[in-house]
Order: structure tokens, then sequence, then C-alpha cells
């Protein structure tokens, strides 16, 4: 179980809601008791670790992300020195599990390629995970082969699942937990992010979705399929352009 011992307030609080929203057992200490034996890791703040003898401590810095820390008590009471296990599910939403060997820590939804890789390169740093592998789904080709470029210069395991193989799921956070669990073909180089004729079509189509009535350019479309700007940029843009 998990222990939480700290005066710092705001980090008790935070803790807590993370805590009961994911309904992760947990007890409350106090620095004038003893650690009840059924505690197996102590979450505390950095400036209160060395006021803590025990062996399993996570210290949390300041403006830390609380969910991470979290992630690291659990990844310490139950499976040190385990294999983290990314599952990416690549689409309009990412859906993004992560499991530390089978057991699943957690998962959610990402709304940009740039925001999974920077939660994916932040927990990797929190947790201090050395073993870690990211597998990830073969559709949505541009957000897919995007991610995965944008990985490979932090030198990660990358594989590549066909989702063919794995049961359809209308979730992309639970699909992301099943490509998690299946093994996939390595990457070893960076793939192309050039976009085809079909893909700046159905990009065109969806800027008439979003905005109502404009349609981006094939310029405009081609910058949103290769991360250079937003969708909601390039429709500015064409809006300024139409005024012109």
């Amino acid at each position: 179980m998990i222990g939480l011992l700290t005066s710092n307030f705001s980090l008790y609080y935070d803790l807590v809601n993370v805590l009961r929203k994911r309904n992760i057992p947990f007890v409350s200490l106090t620095f004038n008791e003893e650690i009840p034996p059924n505690v197996g890791v102590i979450i505390t703040s950095e400036e209160e670790k060395n006021n803590i003898k025990f062996d399993k401590l996570v210290a949390c810095k300041a403006n830390c992300n609380v969910e991470n820390m979290v992630d690291k008590a659990l990844l310490m009471e139950y499976c040190e020195n385990a294999k983290i296990i990314f599952g990416i599910d690549p689409g309009i939403n990412i859906g993004i599990a992560i499991y530390g060997n089978e057991m699943l820590l957690r998962r959610f939804v990402a709304k940009s390629p740039d925001k999974a890789v920077d939660f994916i390169k932040s927990f990797i740093k929190d947790v201090s995970a050395n073993d870690i592998i990211v597998r990830i789904g073969d559709g949505a080709r541009l957000i897919r082969n995007r991610i995965i470029n944008l990985l490979r210069k932090e030198k990660i395991k990358i594989e590549v699942v066909n989702e063919a193989s794995i049961p359809c799921i209308d979730d992309d956070a639970l699909a992301a937990s099943s490509i998690a669990m299946t093994k996939g073909i390595e990457v070893k180089e960076n793939l192309s992010i050039e976009p085809k004729e079909g893909e700046i079509k159905e990009m065109q189509r969806l800027s008439r979705i979003k905005s109502k009535n404009i349609t981006i350019s094939k310029e405009l479309a081609k910058k949103v399929l290769m991360g250079e700007i937003e969708l909601e940029e390039a429709i500015e843009r064409q809006r300024n352009k139409n005024y012109e």
C-alpha cells in the first residue's frame, strides 16, 4: 500500500485527489507515528525525504507531475526494475496506455503527436525508467510516423503493431492497451511524413467541417499534416487570405 507522509498540504491534497480518482488504496501517515507494516512505499516531498527512514521512498519536487509520482510509487512497490511498455493508438485522438511489465498503470488520450511524445519523455524522466519499449499501431500513417520520428531522437525502442491482429475497439485508450500487449516489428529508421494527395484532401475536408465554411489550401493542409501548424491556425490564415 502507498503511504503519504508530508506536511506540505498542497502536495498532500494533489496526491489524495489523484489516488482517489484512480481508486488506488493509500494511508495517510504522520511523522510521530510508526509506519504500518502494510505500507510498501511512501510518497513525500523533496524537502522532507531526509526525515524519513524507509527503503522505498518517492520524493516529489515542487511543481512535479503528481500522476507520474504515483506511477513511480506503484512501480517501486509492485514491479521494481520493470520493463515500461507504452501502447499508442495513433489518430486524431491518440490513445496511450502505460504498463509496468503486465501491470496497467493508466491509460488516457492525448490531443496531438507533440503532446503524446512530451508525456512519454516526461514520464520516463520522472520514474527513472531504463528498460522501455513503445508499441504503436500501424494506422493513421502521418500521425504514427511523426510520433515515431520524435521518439527515435530519444533512442527508445519502438515497434509498429499490426492493428489487424488485435480486436477492433472503439475506444482509443483501450485500443492502446491492446497494442501495448502485442509484439510488433521494430523501427530502425525515420519514416516519411510527406503527405499524400488523399491525406491532403481529407485535411481540407476536416477544415470545412471545423470552420463550417472554409477550405484551407493544399499548402496549409500539408503544413498541418506535417505538424508545422495546428488546424485552427491554418483555418485562421485561410480566413484572413480570403478577406484580403
